[in-house]
């Protein structure tokens, strides 16, 4: 189909119009169970379809905008979709109760993945050192920093020589002081 036709306007302009209220599967026209390569077809057939630079020649500048809105969307679904660890925390995301929160993979999701990362790996190398690692992990979900910063204080004394805890000190010592 050749979007840049006028009859395909109005249905792109309504498509940029509600395209906020779709994931990124839906973006894409997939089912959420699409393997790697069906995202990589999909996207390029809508790229192919939809890129900006194939509208450059319409004097619409509504269906211009509304056409960089969906690619810029399309392109934004594939970036995630495609990378095997992304996917797996959209998928997690959307499937969840803040799914009209979590239809956009942001920095903040971007973050909290490679938080998640973070604490999988273990970090405290004696037992009580874990339990106050882990203690302190559950005050930084609540943005309890002081309460964090005792808790990794204590590990340190007992691992004195863990650069990861020390390292985890020293920033947790900026957030608790404003920084």
């Amino acid at each position: 189909m050749d979007y840049t036709q006028p009859q395909f306007w109005p249905q792109l302009q309504q498509l940029a119009a509600t395209i906020d209220g779709l994931d990124y599967f839906q973006v894409l026209n997939l089912p959420s169970s699409a393997a790697g390569n069906q995202v990589r077809d999909s996207y390029y057939a809508l790229s192919r379809a939809l890129h900006p630079d194939k509208f450059f020649h319409i004097a619409d500048d509504v269906t211009k905008a509304a056409v960089h809105k969906i690619y810029k969307r399309v392109t934004e679904a594939y970036t995630i979709l495609k990378d095997e660890k992304k996917r797996i925390k959209y998928v997690a995301d959307i499937s969840g109760p803040d799914r009209a929160k979590k239809l956009r993979f942001t920095e903040e999701s971007e973050a909290e993945q490679k938080e998640q990362q973070k604490m999988a790996t273990k970090v405290a190398k004696t037992p009580k050192g874990e339990q106050l690692y882990q203690a302190a992990l559950l005050e930084m979900k609540k943005g309890q920093w002081d309460k964090a910063y005792k808790n990794i204080q204590t590990a340190t004394v007992l691992e004195s020589g863990n650069a990861e805890l020390k390292a985890l000190l020293a920033d947790l010592d900026k957030k608790r002081k404003g920084g």
